[in-house]
C-alpha cells in the first residue's frame, strides 16, 4: 500500500513575540546538548546583547563557552548583527568562543560569509547562523528523532 503524502508546514514565527521565540531557542538547546550552564539573559531586558550565554559540557566542546542572539525579524541585517556582536564583546561575559544566531528569516550566503567573516575579526572561534528554515528542522527533527 502507497503512503501518503507528507506536507510540512511552516512554524509561524511571525506570530511569537520576542520574549516566546527567545523562549523556544533556550528550550530547544536545553535539550538538545549537555551544558555545565545556560542561562537567559534575555529576559530580563538589559542583557547586553547575551540573549543566552551558556558553557558547554560535553566530550568534544568542554568548555566552549556560547553566545546565543535570537533575532525574531522578518529580516537579518548586518547591521543589526554587528550591533548585537559589539554588545556581547563589552559584557562580564567577554568574548564567547562560538556565536550562534538564530533568526525566524532566510539567510543568504553572502550574508552569511560576511557574518562569519566579522566575528572570526573580533576574536570569536566558530560563528554559526540558524535561518528560521533550518531552526524549524532542528525542532522538527528533536520532536521526531530518525
Amino acid at each position: 500500500m502507497p503512503r501518503p503524502a507528507i506536507c510540512v508546514h511552516p512554524i509561524p514565527f511571525d506570530q511569537f513575540d520576542g520574549t516566546e521565540f527567545e523562549r523556544l531557542v533556550f528550550a530547544y538547546h536545553w535539550r538538545t546538548e549537555k551544558w555545565r550552564s545556560l542561562e537567559w539573559y534575555g529576559q530580563s531586558g538589559n542583557h547586553l546583547g547575551r540573549d543566552i550565554w551558556g558553557v558547554r559540557d560535553d566530550q568534544t566542546q568542554d568548555g566552549e563557552s556560547v553566545c546565543i542572539q535570537c533575532v525574531n525579524r522578518e529580516t537579518l541585517t548586518f547591521a543589526k548583527v554587528g550591533k548585537d556582536i559589539a554588545k556581547v564583546l563589552k559584557a562580564p561575559n567577554g568574548v564567547p568562543q562560538r556565536f550562534r544566531i538564530v533568526t525566524r528569516s532566510k539567510i543568504s550566503s553572502k550574508l552569511r560569509d560576511k557574518i562569519k567573516t566579522h566575528v572570526k575579526t573580533l576574536g570569536v572561534r566558530e560563528c554559526d547562523t540558524w535561518s528560521g528554515p533550518e531552526f524549524e528542522e532542528f525542532l522538527r527533527h528533536v520532536l521526531n528523532p530518525s
